[in-house]
């Protein structure tokens, strides 16, 4: 079966859609966030909706140079020379936390230069929201008051009755749904015969971000039933697991199954990480104590300086899963906190005896022949 012209799908090759459109026309309000430590059920309870800041499509940074040097994260700096060019004037709010020191640095930076733009008129709200490098109880604390003050702060700013819990209880339900139905897709995925690829795995996700997610559930179910009764993928590509920093254009993962592999399964920001944990609902009393505690909890990327054994057993139990041939890491340039982990895959994962690929890459793809050349190798030293 081939999703490549499902409507769905589409969504994820722009940045704005009708989805969005038909939303701020009911006079509702679109949040923008960079990472996935944003509560996102106290937005959807708020009757926000939460959009996923990404750099689709877009190739340049002139605009974005004058504020931040050539050793920042390339997507940071594409994704401000769009909001400096107006792309991300739709937003009705901005949501940063310390996910990293590049993507943080957006809290003065939109401030400053973007929402102070002549041209510009809207005010727009900022929150920002700190979260600990580590994982201890006292981190969690800290963390949960955070939570309960960006509630706060959000009440506030947007003039809204308090959040009750039965709202947050109810977008709770919507979230884990949601998880629900895009942990259902992965395992086709990581079938013998795969029923779907990376690349489409890569736009449900994307698409999953910028739409309303009540919406999106009815899509996931639609293309889970699709699925269901399609055939798998006739295809004798070397599997291939995906690993490392933001990925949110499907020119990269195409390149790789153009070049003889099929990604069967990723460990990425738009990826499975965003779907292996669900809100626990055993507390009754405090739903958002159990939104901070997933979110704190959850499967780390590499911003969690002390988890890093945890996000490597899951990578051997998914390779072993998802029964891969061949493993590529990658990080964009100037991405410390992947660099770092992927140095350390390189070795701790030696001992599973797969062919394992360590590149660095520019965010856009200038530097496609070259990466070619080097994929192309790589699937075809695999047995």
């Amino acid at each position: 079966m081939n999703l490549n012209k499902d409507p769905f799908l589409a969504v994820s090759n722009s940045i704005k859609n009708h989805y969005l459109e038909d939303w701020q026309k009911s006079n509702k309000k679109i949040v923008g966030h960079y990472y996935t430590y944003i509560p996102e059920e106290l937005l959807h309870a708020a009757n926000l909706l939460s959009f996923r800041i990404k750099a689709t499509g877009h190739e340049d940074t002139d605009l974005g140079d004058v504020y931040m040097v050539r050793f920042t994260c390339l997507f940071v700096r594409a994704t401000l020379d769009m909001a400096l060019r107006g792309l991300y004037d739709f937003l009705d709010g901005l949501f940063i936390c310390n996910s990293c020191d590049h993507s943080r640095r957006m809290f003065e930076l939109f401030d400053l230069k973007v929402f102070n733009r002549e041209s510009f008129q809207k005010k727009v709200p900022r929150f920002y929201i700190s979260l600990p490098h580590i994982i201890t109880d006292e981190g969690f604390e800290w963390y949960k008051k955070e939570v309960e003050e960006l509630k706060e702060e959000i009440e506030k700013n947007y003039n809204l009755k308090t959040i009750t819990d039965e709202e947050l209880f109810d977008s709770i339900k919507i979230y884990n749904k949601n998880r629900h139905l895009l942990r259902e897709i992965h395992k086709y995925r990581i079938r013998d015969s795969p029923k779907i690829n990376g690349t489409e795995a890569l736009q449900i996700s994307m698409a999953n971000s910028s739409v309303p997610k009540d919406i999106a559930n009815q899509e996931l179910e639609r293309i889970l039933n699709l699925l269901k009764d399609s055939e798998g993928l006739k295809t004798d590509s070397k599997r291939v697991m995906l690993i490392g920093s933001e990925v949110d254009d499907i020119n990269f993962t195409k390149l790789i199954e153009d070049s003889g592999g099929i990604i069967v399964s990723d460990f990425l920001c738009f990826g499975t990480r965003n779907f292996l944990d669900d809100v626990r609902l055993e507390d009754r009393n405090n739903p958002l104590e159990s939104i901070s505690k997933r979110l704190y909890y959850r499967m780390s990327c590499p911003r969690m300086m002390d988890d890093h054994q945890r996000r490597l057993d899951f990578l051997k139990d998914e390779i072993k899963q998802a029964k891969v041939d061949g493993i590529i890491l990658q990080r964009i340039n100037n991405c410390d906190l992947h660099g770092c982990d992927n140095m350390l895959y390189v070795h701790e994962l030696k001992e599973l005896d797969l062919p394992i690929l360590n590149i660095d890459r520019e965010f856009f793809q200038a530097d496609t022949t070259r990466l070619q050349t080097r994929i192309e190798a790589f699937i075809e030293m695999i047995s």
